[in-house]
């Protein structure tokens, strides 16, 4: 069964990492994680693509749009998610 985690992000480079540690400790990995990007000015995008360089045994997928708040990062990722479960 597959799931989609969803991670809104705004400016928030500097904590991606911690999300993507607990994601890589999970026992299951069928999911993928669709990082949605609201137009943040930081480095967030380089940080995902290092986290894509890695070796994961989950798909993780970035989005990038011009900011226009949490509730069209939301409803973008509903319409990108992949998984059966949100």
């Amino acid at each position: 069964m597959k799931i989609t985690i969803f991670t809104p992000t705004y400016n928030r480079a500097s904590k991606l990492n911690r999300v993507f540690q607990s994601l890589c400790l999970q026992s299951c990995s069928d999911f993928e994680w669709l990082i949605v990007d609201d137009g943040s000015a930081d480095d967030t995008e380089e940080v995902v693509r290092s986290f894509q360089n890695d070796e994961t045994a989950f798909l993780i997928r970035y989005l990038w749009q011009e900011k226009g708040g949490k509730h069209r990062a939301y409803n973008r990722a509903l319409d990108q998610a992949r998984g059966d479960h949100f």
